[in-house]
């Protein structure tokens, strides 16, 4: 298929781009036509050969400069690795609540695993609910993020839910002995339970910013973003012989 195509649109402004040349600029917005061409979106590499070495370069990617990485981002083909990533990156996280647990203010091995399991449950729906979120919102603004789309989006971004459970996790086992309502009460004078409940919840959201945030450039980034033109299918006609005739 020629680019641009008739569903081709300026991954900027969203301008459709039928029926210009490849070589000019957005009459919006004047980007580049051959920047918002789907051959740009390769990546990551992840999406082709999932290993520790591209796992790395995704989270290296999200903490220098995410808006390339989205730019780059391949919205087309299967979900299969980008699910692969969300779950490894929960399960990641999981390990890490169970032995900060362990070693902060020890429960048993029971309850460890049951607030392990309650944690790489919550990254994998807290995720989805996301991607929910993501394609209603992006309906009401007339953009082109699919649930497959918003659904990668969300997995590879899932990442950022490491520091969240890290800064929660941390405020909670702290606070196992009653140590932060201590603390408190020792500075403002009056403090009570319910306090400490309002402060957890204010803290987790604050940690929970950087996953809305790179959702949010994820979503920007791919809001017109134009996926790689399926191949025609060729039917092959198989042509049946005799035996002993050729053809």
């Amino acid at each position: 298929m020629t680019f641009p195509n008739p569903d081709t649109r300026c991954e900027d402004c969203g301008y459709v781009l039928q029926g210009l040349s490849a070589e000019g600029g957005c009459p919006e917005c004047g980007l580049a036509i051959r920047a918002s061409s789907p051959e740009h979106r390769t990546g990551p590499l992840w999406q082709e050969r999932p290993g520790p070495r591209a796992g790395l370069d995704i989270l290296v990617s999200l903490i220098r400069n995410p808006k390339p990485f989205f730019r780059t981002m391949r919205v087309d083909g299967s979900n299969v690795y980008p699910r692969l990533f969300l779950l490894l990156t929960a399960m990641g996280i999981g390990v890490g609540w169970y032995i900060g647990a362990r070693w902060v203010y020890r429960p048993g091995p029971g309850p460890a695993l049951i607030q392990t399991g309650i944690v790489v449950l919550s990254v994998v729906v807290l995720s989805y609910i996301e991607a929910v979120g993501v394609v209603y919102f992006s309906r009401r603004r007339g953009w082109r993020v699919t649930y497959r789309m918003a659904e990668r989006i969300v997995c590879y971004c899932s990442i950022a839910w490491a520091p969240a459970a890290g800064v929660i996790g941390g405020a909670l086992m702290l606070n196992a002995d009653g140590g932060i309502d201590r603390a408190m009460k020792s500075l403002i004078g009056v403090w009570g339970a319910w306090q400490s409940i309002e402060l957890m919840v204010l803290i987790g959201a604050v940690a929970m910013l950087w996953f809305e945030i790179l959702v949010w450039i994820g979503v920007r980034q791919t809001r017109h973003a134009n996926a790689h033109p399926r191949a025609p299918h060729k039917a092959v006609r198989v042509e049946k012989t005799s035996p002993g005739v050729e053809t």
